[in-house]
């Protein structure tokens, strides 16, 4: 990749995906989505609280793993879990890294998209069922001015620049 392409991509919001950037834990989405609770199935809010209202999905914190695994979760456990249960023993955070973001002039609003459009998680992000690793670089739909304004025009929401750009 020439030092232009990465300078663009820089400016565009965008992380060249050379290597995958390192995470507190290899996360499984599968195996969590699996998971039938008392409550029901895991959904993607229950670890992602803005993902329905807010204008972030947001990244969980070590807290919300913590509802869960503050025991091992499974027999035999798995090598991850421990790794939380280490976190919270030395005080430490997790510092997920956020491989799709939006560059700054563009505003985009979960809670618009989920709670007023009524769109899916998988909509947008693909079928996270089978994500058994963090992803590893942004997803292209996510990154698309184009594959927005596609499915704005298919469900008639409003395309003027205003819109997603401020």
């Amino acid at each position: 990749m020439t030092p232009r392409a990465v300078i663009l991509l820089a400016l565009a919001g965008c992380r060249p995906s050379l290597a995958a950037p390192p995470q507190p834990i290899p996360f499984d989405h599968a195996l969590h989505l699996e998971i039938e609770l008392d409550t029901g199935s895991l959904v993607c809010a229950d670890c992602h609280p803005g993902a329905v209202r807010g204008s972030r999905a947001g990244l969980p914190a070590l807290s919300r793993c913590l509802r869960c695994h503050m025991r091992p979760q499974g027999d035999p456990p798995r090598p991850a879990e421990s790794m939380v249960r280490a976190a919270a023993a030395a005080g430490a955070a997790f510092h997920w890294i956020q491989v799709t973001r939006n560059p700054g002039h563009v505003h985009f609003s979960h809670g618009a998209h989920v709670t007023r459009a009524g769109m899916t998680c998988a909509e947008c992000h693909g079928d996270v069922t089978r994500w058994t690793r963090p992803p590893t670089a942004p997803v292209a739909g996510l990154t698309d001015m184009g594959h927005c304004i596609a499915c704005h025009r298919a469900r008639g929401a409003p395309t003027d620049c205003g819109t997603c750009h401020r």
